[in-house]
């Protein structure tokens, strides 16, 4: 079974297009929806995002959509796939940053491990 890992100075997840992701207005309140959109930088990254080092500024105080582990549980497909829902959402939010082909993919693809359980 693979397991989903965040890899180093990626940020994939911290630029996005809400429109993009039609399924998040059904989880986020509409006070969520301004704070991103509050957190937003015109092309799209995160303010809050360190773009030299590619480090959350605020990791320790980052709301609660930005935090894997609590936000994943509101989606029905994590919830039937675990881990694997977590690897495809990565690999879509990698692909339309970085590239399908991109080093950034290649990186999360070694990473992305498999334990035997």
């Amino acid at each position: 079974m693979k397991s989903w890992k965040c890899i180093e100075k990626c940020g994939a997840c911290c630029k996005f297009d809400l429109h993009n992701r039609d399924e998040i207005f059904k989880i986020l309140s509409k006070d969520d929806i301004e704070q991103i959109k509050s957190m937003t930088a015109k092309d799209g990254w995160c303010k809050n995002l360190d773009r030299k080092n590619m480090r959350c500024l605020i990791y320790d105080e980052r709301p609660y959509f930005c935090r894997v582990d609590i936000f994943s549980k509101n989606f029905k497909k994590y919830k039937k796939q675990g881990d694997k829902f977590l690897i495809n959402c990565c690999k879509q939010h990698i692909s339309d940053v970085y590239g399908k082909n991109s080093e950034m993919m290649s990186q999360y693809k070694k990473q992305t491990t498999i334990n035997y359980i």
